[in-house]
């Protein structure tokens, strides 16, 4: 799965000043052998809608699942509301999750 934005469009002074709500960094994910998630970086932004679109089997809902907490992912960092999440406690990720 490749995620792309799309170039030559500025940046806007308004999307800088929001708050990082998640963010991903060199995210990595398999099953087995099959790497589904490989190096995955992106923010997303309070305010901000994403949409991801993709073919069958691309890791479209292994991608979500990391980000909800459903799956674990193999290597790299996920960080909700400025908080990593991989250094948390069931309780303190369930308080999140209510974000």
């Amino acid at each position: 799965m490749k995620i792309m934005v799309e170039e030559n469009k500025p940046v806007t002074t308004e999307t800088s000043e929001k708050s990082v709500v998640v963010e991903m960094k060199n995210l990595k994910k398999s099953f087995g052998e099959k790497k589904v998630l490989v190096d995955i970086s992106l923010k997303i932004y309070k305010g901000e809608n994403l949409v991801i679109l993709g073919k069958s089997g691309t890791g479209k809902s292994v991608l979500i699942k990391c980000i909800v907490g459903l799956l674990e992912w193999d290597e790299g960092d996920l960080i909700l509301f400025g908080q990593n999440v991989s250094n948390l406690k069931r309780n303190e990720l369930s308080e999140i999750r209510k974000k």
